[in-house]
Formats: C-alpha cells, sequence, structure tokens
C-alpha cells in the first residue's frame, strides 16, 4: 500500500503531537515502540472526502507487526494526544510501509557453460540470456568494467536439482558402525578394538548452537532425576505442558546441579511440543554482551525486538547481572513486557533472587513474583546413576559395580566433575588395556576426588553461618550475648556435632573459649527449634531453622 505524505511545513504540529504523546505513554515506552515511527499530517487538501475532519495524523510503521501493535495497544492515546495537539476534531490513523522481500543471490554460475558441461547430450536446448546484474565480488577494479567470473567448482541450478548432488561440496565418507563394547584382556590390543576417529568424529555443523554442542545433548529424555531435583523437574514439566503458568520460573542452586540442563529441555520442549519458532535461550553473559553491541551499535530498536517478540525466554546464570544496571533495567522491561502477554519465561542462578545482592529490588522482586524452585547438589543414588551413563556412553569397558558404588560415594554433588571422573577413567582404559582398580584411579584423579568434596571443619561452618545470618566476621567468637549473635552461635555448636567428629569440649572452646556444658545446651536448644519450627535471626536475615540448616549446608557443599 502506498504511504501518504503530508506536508512539510507542519513539524511544529508533529513536535507538538510527539510531546503530548510521550507524556501519555510514557518516555520508555515511547522509545521502544515509536522510535521507529514516522508521522504525517493530513490537511484538509489531501483528505479524500470533504466529510471527513480536516486534519488527520498517520502513523507510518515500518511493517505490519508494528502498525498491528500501535493499533491494539496505542491508538486511544495516541487519539488523545492529537486532540491536545491539534485539536479535536483530528483523526489518528495507522498505516505500514510495504518493503519488497529481497531474494538472497545464490551462489551458482549463470546458465551456460555449465549446462553444457554436465553431460545432458542436449545441445541443441536454447541457452538463456546471462543476467544484466552484475556480480559485486567478481568485478574488476581495472577500466571499470565489470566481469563476471563463476566461482570455483561452481555448478548449474538446473544440474542440481536433477541429480540431486551438489558438486561444489565434498563428498562426506560414511561414518563406520562404532566397534562393540566387549571386555579386554590385560595386554590385549585395545586400539584394534576402538572405533576410527573418523566414527567418533561428531558432526559439527548440525550441533551448532551459541558454538557449542553442549546445550543440544541436553534433552529431557536423558536427564537424570532423583530427590535431590524433584521439586524442580515437577516445575519445568508443569511449565512445559501449560507455558505462562507460574511465570518466571526460577530454578537456583550449587554449579552441577542440572539447572543448564534443565533449561535446554524446556527450551526443546518448547519448540517440538508447541511449534514456538521463537525461544530465545542464552546466558546472562549473552545476553549482556549483545546489550552492549546494540547500544554501540545504534542497534538497539533490533535488540529490543528480538527479545521482546519472542515466544519465550530463559536465561542461564543470572547472578551475572549483578550490579549492571543498564543491562538489569532493560531486562526488567523485557520481562515484564513478556509476562504482560503470559509468555513463558525460565532464569537459572546459583542463589535465589532475593539472595543475589546487587541485582536489584524491581528485578528481583519481579523473579520471585512467578515460582522459585532450587535444584539440591546430586545425592548419592543420582551420582550413581548419572556415573552408570556416563561410563555407558564413552567407556568402552563396562565398570563393576562396586567401583561405581565407591566412586558416587566418595564424589561431590557436583556433576560435571563426575564427568570429568569418566573421563579420566576412559583414558586409563585405554592406557591400560583394562578397567583399572580403584588405586589406579586414585593416584591419576586424586585432584578430581579431592575437589569433588569439601572439608567441613568447624571453620567452614563459622563461616558459612556468618554468611547466612549476615554477621561479621569472628562474631561468633566473640562474648556478645545479644540474640542475634547467641542464637546463631548455638546453630553453629549443633551443626558442629553434627557433621564433624569433634567433642563438646573442642566445640565450645573453638566458640568464645566456652565450656562442654555450653555445647550441649545449645545442642539441644536448636533440637527444640526444630521440632517447634522456630525462626531465628531478624529483619530480612530472619529464616526458620530448618531453612537457616539448608542454606549452611548448600554453602558447605558448594565451598
Amino acid at each position: 500500500m502506498s504511504t501518504p505524505h503530508g506536508c512539510t511545513d507542519d513539524s511544529d504540529v508533529i513536535a507538538t503531537f510527539k510531546e503530548a504523546l510521550k507524556q501519555r505513554v510514557g518516555h520508555e515506552r515511547f522509545q521502544i515502540w515509536f522510535s521507529g515511527v514516522r508521522f504525517v499530517l493530513e490537511t484538509a487538501d489531501r483528505v479524500a472526502s470533504p466529510a471527513e475532519p480536516s486534519r488527520a495524523i498517520v502513523a507510518v510503521a515500518a511493517g505490519q507487526f508494528a502498525a498491528d501493535r500501535l493499533s491494539n495497544h496505542y491508538l486511544a492515546a495516541m487519539r488523545g494526544a492529537a486532540a491536545s495537539a491539534c485539536g479535536a476534531s483530528t483523526t489518528v490513523r495507522v498505516h505500514f510501509e510495504d518493503r519488497p522481500n529481497r531474494q538472497a543471490e545464490l551462489p551458482f554460475a549463470e546458465a551456460g557453460a555449465s549446462d553444457a558441461a554436465d553431460g545432458s547430450g542436449q545441445d541443441d536446448a536454447p541457452v538463456p540470456a546471462p543476467s544484466k546484474r552484475p556480480n559485486r565480488r567478481a568485478a574488476t577494479k581495472a577500466g571499470g568494467a565489470s566481469v563476471v567470473r563463476s566461482p570455483r567448482g561452481a555448478q548449474s541450478l538446473r544440474s542440481i536439482l536433477r541429480d540431486g548432488t551438489d558438486s561444489r561440496k565434498s563428498p562426506q565418507p560414511k561414518r563406520a558402525a562404532p566397534a562393540p563394547r566387549s571386555a579386554v584382556s590385560p595386554g590385549g590390543d585395545l586400539a584394534s578394538r576402538m572405533p576410527s576417529p573418523a566414527a567418533t568424529q561428531p558432526p559439527t555443523a548440525d550441533k551448532a548452537h551459541h558454538g557449542s554442542n553442549t546445550r543440544n545433548d541436553c534433552s529431557w529424555e536423558n536427564f537424570v532425576g532423583g530427590q535431590c531435583n524433584e521439586l524442580a523437574r515437577t516445575a519445568c514439566k508443569m511449565a512445559i505442558e501449560s507455558p505462562g503458568l507460574a511465570s518466571p520460573l526460577v530454578l537456583w542452586g550449587p554449579p552441577g546441579s542440572g539447572k543448564t540442563h534443565l533449561l535446554s529441555a524446556v527450551a526443546g520442549k518448547l519448540r517440538g511440543l508447541h511449534r514456538m519458532r521463537r525461544v530465545v535461550y542464552l546466558s546472562a553473559e549473552e545476553f549482556t554482551n549483545d546489550f552492549i553491541k546494540a547500544l554501540n551499535g545504534n542497534c538497539l530498536p533490533a535488540f529490543r525486538s528480538r527479545f521482546r517478540d519472542a515466544d519465550a525466554l530463559l536465561i542461564d546464570d543470572i547472578q551475572f547481572f549483578v550490579e549492571k544496571k543498564a543491562t538489569i533495567r532493560e531486562l526488567h522491561h523485557t520481562i515484564e513486557m513478556l509476562a504482560e502477554v503470559g509468555k513463558p519465561l525460565v532464569f537459572a542462578g546459583t542463589k535465589s533472587p532475593n539472595e543475589i545482592n546487587g541485582l536489584g529490588g524491581e528485578l528481583s522482586g519481579r523473579l520471585a513474583s512467578g515460582l522459585v524452585c532450587q535444584v539440591e547438589s546430586l545425592d548419592a543414588q543420582t551420582r550413581t546413576e548419572l556415573l552408570a551413563r556416563y561410563a555407558q556412553e564413552r567407556c568402552l569397558i563396562p565398570w563393576p559395580d562396586a567401583t561405581l558404588q565407591e566412586i558416587a560415594s566418595v564424589a561431590g554433588g557436583d556433576g560435571r566433575l563426575l564427568s570429568g571422573i569418566v573421563n579420566l577413567v576412559a583414558l586409563l582404559q585405554r592406557m591400560h588395556g583394562q578397567m583399572p582398580t580403584m588405586d589406579q584411579i586414585r593416584q591419576h584423579g586424586a585432584h578430581l576426588l579431592r575437589s569433588s568434596g569439601v572439608p567441613i571443619t568447624l571453620s567452614a561452618i563459622e563461616r558459612a553461618v556468618e554468611k547466612v545470618f549476615q554477621l561479621d566476621s569472628k562474631s561468633l567468637q566473640s562474648g556478645s550475648q545479644t540474640k542475634s549473635i547467641t542464637e546463631p552461635r548455638m546453630l553453629a555448636m549443633y551443626l558442629a556435632r553434627e557433621m564433624t567428629s569433634s567433642a563438646y569440649s573442642e566445640i565450645g572452646g573453638h566458640f568464645g573459649g566456652r565450656s562442654h556444658s555450653t555445647a550441649i545446651l545449645a545442642n539441644q536448644r536448636v533440637r527444640q527449634w526444630l521440632d517447634a519450627g522456630r525462626s531465628l535471626g531478624r529483619g530480612q536475615a530472619a529464616v526458620s531453622t530448618d531453612e537457616a540448616i539448608r542454606r549452611i549446608e548448600s554453602m558447605l557443599k558448594t565451598g
């Protein structure tokens, strides 16, 4: 459709109209939705019928989507602004500009020599005239002449459609079937039983996503569930079955607990089950980098259109947004607009939104308004199942059940460390030609087994309790008798008795040189608090006793 042309002498009226519209919709919304809109004032001599009003303001949008958005959400505001700027008789219409679609140029040679070389035998067939449009890449600089050159190994589109092959692409060798997994006797030739490198090399083109294949390998079907992640799995299943329900959904927990896997699985299900074409899934760092590039490149409208027109938004590692005020403000507005239309929002981080300092009150409150679920460290049963799955996928020799159980018992709850342990065992299998013993695994992988578990000491418990209750360092060892200090101190004594082998006298001596009877009394008091469901602390740091113990244990597991 053709767009109307207004009078350039009425720029003051348009400026007054824009200012009135900005006051009605707000400065930020005006910058988002009206920065690419052109306003035209039509006077009486350009109106088709004399019965129409003497003036009309036409909002010319860049496309059909933008025009529909203005008509559905901002037409009343534009009419009010037009009435205040130009008079009550002024009407408002919304048009959009037609932009013809441009077809991408195919890198095929023009018909002629390539058709003659394909061996079709149709020498008498008429040859179409070559295109008059010059090839920019083949244009020579000397003399200003434009010469069309065929790319190396060019093949006509006609022959490709006829033969179904493209001679420009090198033929891909067929992947050899992997060798069967069988036990290898000591000293046997393990290399002869292993798949060739060509057979084990995964395709890179089909799995490229943000430069990594990791996310595509994380599906809902291969996620290992257990009691440690049952709550989060149920919440993600609800988000898959009913997108937009209890949105935004926030998953939080220590590293290696499966949060990224769940986010990737949810994104895949939203694309597959609900046919959502614009599911945006990325990390907080990628969102920040894209936002900075948009600011520096003056392409902020395109950035906002990408995220605010999405069908679903999933962001990992939200703790990366700390102290990035401009990015936090942009993310908050994006979440508000998507939540307004009921789009599914899923986030993940190492802490719950209210515990991330520097995230901002508005954003943390908006994230907490949906559903916040904890993903705990992997328990022993889940670790065993995950180890067995990794071993089956990566190792040629099956693992004995005793080895699985022993490694799962000494390893921590980080799934990434379990993956590293399995990779080490696979290497030892290649080196020794058999399944390594536990002594050999400890000899070469002591750093993995040692880093997988954080040693729990009295000092570690003290630091964790002070962090949960936001206390100063060494405050639990002071002689203060205020309630805000004595209650966390008794809780620390209780945990020290439960989680370490320290005696009551050692525990009392560590926390300010107190006697063993004080440590015994603290143990009894905390048990009474747990039975009564009593809260500890004051103000924002006030939590139930059970919740405080859970947070402290989580900190001790992650170091």
